[in-house]
């Protein structure tokens, strides 16, 4: 790949690369900042990644950046609780449903999570989020189901608990 395809490609994917991360973080900064990293680590590899795969390499490096990341909070939150205040559940009153969703996405494996946004929110098939993950699509595909199920359950266990609280 040379600079003007990596240009074409930056450019192209900068957007949808940072819905996904977004979508997987909640956090628009950290998003933003893992788009950044791997369009710089794309241009450290152009000699290596074709040009008609980018997309794929490049949401798989921001997918493993922020399972990383995620891992090394959770590592962190365990070890010092009382110091880190978890800004996921500190939403607005003014949109209670997204964060009702957003609290019970909180609450799946991250891996469930990553591969329920790629499915559902971007519009990855099966095949593609295989390659991406790592996995066979048999298991995206069971992922997938279990996702959704306790997707559901945790949204109607936080909408009971709410409607309890009023």
């Amino acid at each position: 790949m040379d600079k003007a395809e990596y240009i074409h490609i930056a450019t192209k994917h900068r957007e949808d690369l940072y819905r996904f991360a977004v979508r997987y973080t909640a956090d628009g900064d950290s998003a933003l900042d893992a788009v950044q990293d791997a369009l710089v680590a794309l241009w450290t590899r152009h000699e290596e990644v074709e040009a008609d795969k980018a997309k794929g390499w490049l949401i798989r490096v921001i997918y493993r950046q922020l399972v990383d990341k995620h891992r090394r909070e959770e590592r962190f939150r365990t070890m010092a609780p009382e110091l880190v205040q978890d800004e996921w559940y500190n939403q607005h009153d003014n949109f209670e449903l997204h964060d009702a969703m957003q609290q019970a996405l909180a609450q799946l494996p991250e891996q469930h999570r990553a591969i329920l946004l790629m499915k559902d929110l971007e519009g990855y098939h099966y095949k593609e989020i295989a390659e991406l993950t790592g996995l066979d699509e048999s298991q995206v595909t069971g992922i997938l189901y279990r996702a959704r199920i306790n997707l559901k359950k945790a949204y109607i266990k936080l909408n009971t608990i709410k409607q309890h609280a009023l």
